[in-house]
């Protein structure tokens, strides 16, 4: 079963380097049909920024693709699959140059090979339906946005111009704050976005200064070339993240099914601790101002001695003994030697970590039931870690749990290399789709390439941090029809648009038919 899992981690990874160079387009499109820059410098200026990506996103999104299915009711030879199955259609549609989703292949793949083992029952479609719903609200909100980007670069009043720029920048950080505070996004995201947004209005300034209020040859302007450098790395970047995190969450799924195979004794071996994949727990509530606040449990382990933090105190979770008082030591711990080092206690005390079953959560540490839907278990009721926030067994009234997978237990080589597989796919280039998506939806010139892939990242951006997985190829036609509608309606060749929206559509059922084929295939030989 180990040399399984590790195929299926091999599988995933190609599955990435395909998705790299099928969607290179995403990336390189715009900047390539507006020769802001030449193909071989794209594709190289947009691979670095796919892997730069991995340290600028969580695991929001990987954590919803890997609850797509419910893993306990699957097996690695599911997942094996829905990648076969997922590759098969992305170079299929890569063939023939079609911009279709890898992430929609990706999702409708896993899911189709876990209906062929074990029925519908196996898919969650409170993750799936989604997934599907973003089909059409990706390109619509990305569509909605590089509209009003465009609108508003090409207006002539210059003053109303810059404060609307200023003002669309404020509402941009109040928004990232919001998602740092309560969305766990990493705050370098909101650096990155801050910094653009400060390099566009210094350069506006600039052009204003130098050019005087008269001119209005804005859209050939040698600004926005250099500024469409900024916009395609910031949409390389959200194109790294959102879509490297969907094959971290097909991987993840696969370590979980392997960790549930040991827990389920339907297997001897031992489960390998470099693949316990674990989530985080946080409960989710209203303080009396009636701002957001998270509580996330914490909890540690020293030499079979299971401990939690419970207020200014850490307590012993069997015994109820108060281990340590406000940094005093409790004497009887001093005398067992335990936590005479105090540094040792710091190391050991992190955050609980679970696994999910459908609606239930997990001790990952001791597979002990804690919810069963808002239902707390009568062994972590008594050890109190939750007692402010349940009544009578159940969670208060306001208060809600969530999970996210913790992508630090997550080995380097695998979250790395995800990144690093689409970096170098994006290097093969994809040239058909990349004609598909620079010239045959509509011209774009340089300022249209700014609007678009600017709102294209704005996009991902913030509905990644959802856990949504959204495709950016989705996102980034979208962005491209809107810019184009802003000329006029007819500047954008809707017969092309609608052969694509098909090819959208069709993306999730034929990937899940084209697994399920694969999956009884498979069952031939194994």
């Amino acid at each position: 079963m180990f040399t399984l899992l590790i195929i299926v981690i091999a599988i995933a990874l190609l599955f990435d380097l395909v998705n790299g160079f099928h969607d290179a387009a995403n990336s390189i499109a715009t900047v390539v049909s507006t020769k802001v820059l030449t193909p071989f410098q794209a594709v190289l200026w947009a691979a670095a920024f796919n892997v730069i990506a991995f340290w600028v996103f969580d695991m929001s999104v990987g954590n919803t693709v890997a609850k797509t299915v419910d893993s306990g009711a699957i097996d690695l030879w599911v997942i094996l699959a829905g990648l076969l199955a997922a590759t098969a259609w992305n170079l299929f549609t890569w063939w023939l140059g079609i911009p279709s989703s890898s992430s929609h292949t990706l999702i409708g793949g896993f899911a189709g090979a876990a209906i062929a083992h074990a029925g519908f029952d196996v898919v969650n479609l409170g993750e799936i339906l989604p997934v599907i719903a973003f089909i059409f609200l990706a390109p619509l909100i990305g569509g909605v946005i590089a509209f009003i980007i465009a609108m508003v670069t090409v207006s002539r009043r210059f003053f109303l111009k810059f404060i609307l720029i200023l003002g669309g920048t404020y509402g941009l950080y109040v928004l990232m704050d919001y998602m740092i505070e309560y969305m766990d996004m990493k705050p370098i995201m909101m650096y990155i976005v801050m910094i653009m947004m400060g390099i566009f209005i210094l350069a506006y300034i600039y052009y204003m200064l130098v050019h005087g209020k008269k001119q209005t040859a804005l859209k050939e302007s040698n600004m926005y070339k250099k500024l469409q450098l900024l916009s395609s790395a910031a949409f390389s970047l959200g194109h790294g993240g959102a879509d490297s995190q969907k094959v971290m969450g097909i991987i993840c799924a696969a370590l979980m099914v392997y960790g549930n195979m040991g827990r389920d004794g339907k297997i001897s071996e031992p489960i390998n601790d470099n693949f316990k994949i674990s989530e985080l727990m946080q409960i989710e509530y209203k303080n009396e101002e009636g701002k957001k606040e998270k509580f996330k449990p914490e909890i540690g382990v020293i030499d079979s001695v299971t401990f939690y933090v419970n207020g200014d105190n850490i307590v012993d979770a069997k015994t109820q003994d108060v281990i340590f008082e406000e940094e005093k030591l409790n004497n009887s711990y001093v005398s067992a030697s335990l936590f005479s080092d105090f540094s040792k206690a710091d190391e050991a005390l992190e955050k609980l970590h679970v696994y999910t079953k459908g609606d239930d959560i997990y001790d990952a540490s001791n597979n002990e039931l804690i919810f069963h839907k808002k239902e707390i278990s009568k062994e972590y009721s008594k050890a109190g870690i939750f007692n402010d926030y349940t009544e009578n067994g159940e969670l208060k009234e306001g208060y809600k749990i969530k999970t996210k997978v913790n992508s630090d237990t997550m080995p380097f080589w695998i979250a790395f290399g995800c990144y690093l597989m689409i970096g170098i796919g994006t290097l093969f280039g994809g040239w058909k789709i990349v004609k598909t998506m620079g010239s045959k939806i509509t011209k774009v010139t340089p300022l249209e390439g700014v609007c678009a892939e600017t709102a294209g990242a704005l996009t991902l951006f913030t509905v990644s941090q959802m856990g949504i997985p959204v495709s950016t190829t989705h996102t980034i036609t979208g962005s491209i029809i809107g810019v184009g509608a802003t000329k006029r309606l007819s500047a954008v060749r809707w017969g092309v648009t609608i052969n694509l929206l098909w090819a959208w559509i069709l993306t999730i059922p034929v990937s899940a038919l084209f697994a399920a084929i694969f999956y009884y295939i498979i069952c031939l030989f194994k």
